[in-house]
């Protein structure tokens, strides 16, 4: 199956081969929305200074700061006020998992009349200082059910003849039931795009992960080394997530992949026909509107 890709820091345009149908999908990450009231006062004093500190990170053109929540809700509009098909959510859109942070985000997201797939990053479901794993993972999902709707750690839908699927990467791994899952959606054939919130890890992105981040805090990466990575409150990669770093480097019917977490833009080729793309961050105004075309015979 072939796709022929074209893009910018906030765009990207993709040709489907087979594809009968436009479809347009915004995408908005790592938005990192710090609001928290007396409903979880036990969490008040730790989220402080990251509800500050969230709040210094974007201007407007007359230097006034635009807070997280600003961002989001200016992000919503504009997805109201286009011609969408899918709106993407791809984790780290609240910085913990508060009740005034998921009311915020349901509340904007809702006005936007599209389809919704909305999986966690790392920070949704976590606290600050609490120890990063997958049992506090399960414990805090129900709390993020307004935004995710019971598809937990997957979910698919099929929008004009292609599948979106949504994978919960945020551990920086994936479980056998979700590679069970990615491989059943593959088996249909459809021309396929896949949300996840951490990127795959590929040679041109490492490198500049390493840069800002100290360490290449990716999925699948072969040379991060195990006491480096408890430090990111994870551990050496399970069989099954290798497993689903091979399938998705080896399958043809995968157009792309959505992710973000390292706020910054990258796109680069996985496979032949196939990109990893990272967004900009959402607390800096960042989004992506992407288009799936059909192919026309004859364009190389």
């Amino acid at each position: 199956m072939r796709f022929i890709h074209g893009w910018t820091e906030d765009t990207a345009t993709i040709a489907v081969e087979g594809l009968q149908h436009t479809v347009r999908m915004l995408q908005v990450t790592d938005s990192h929305i710090a609001l928290i009231d007396q409903r979880d006062s036990d969490y008040m004093e730790v989220c402080a200074d990251y509800c500050k500190r969230m709040r210094t990170k974007r201007k407007d053109c007359e230097g006034n700061y635009i807070s997280p929540e600003d961002s989001f809700a200016e992000a919503m509009e504009k997805a109201a006020s286009l011609d969408l098909d899918l709106l993407a959510l791809t984790g780290d859109i609240i910085f913990f998992p508060s009740q005034a942070n998921v009311e915020h985000v349901k509340t904007w997201s809702d006005k936007v009349k599209v389809p919704k797939l909305y999986t966690a990053g790392n920070h949704d479901w976590c606290y600050p200082n609490l120890n990063f794993n997958d049992e506090l993972r399960r414990e805090w999902w129900p709390a993020l059910e307004p935004l995710h709707g019971g598809d937990t750690g997957y979910a698919a839908l099929d929008i004009k003849g292609i599948r979106f699927i949504a994978i919960d990467d945020s551990t920086y791994q994936i479980n056998e039931t979700q590679l069970e899952f990615t491989k059943s959606q593959l088996r249909a054939g459809l021309p396929t795009v896949l949300l996840t919130h951490i990127p795959l890890s590929i040679a041109t992105l490492r490198a500049t992960t390493i840069d800002i981040w100290g360490d290449p805090i990716l999925v699948g990466d072969p040379d991060w080394d195990l006491p480096r990575r408890e430090k990111w409150g994870t551990r050496g990669d399970t069989a099954t997530t290798l497993e689903f770093v091979r399938l998705m480097s080896g399958t043809s019917n995968l157009a792309a992949i959505f992710c973000g977490h390292l706020h910054f833009h990258h796109a680069d080729t996985l496979r032949p026909h196939t990109l990893q793309y990272v967004g900009l961050p959402g607390f800096l105004g960042g989004m992506r509107l992407v288009e799936f075309r059909p192919l026309v015979p004859g364009i190389c």
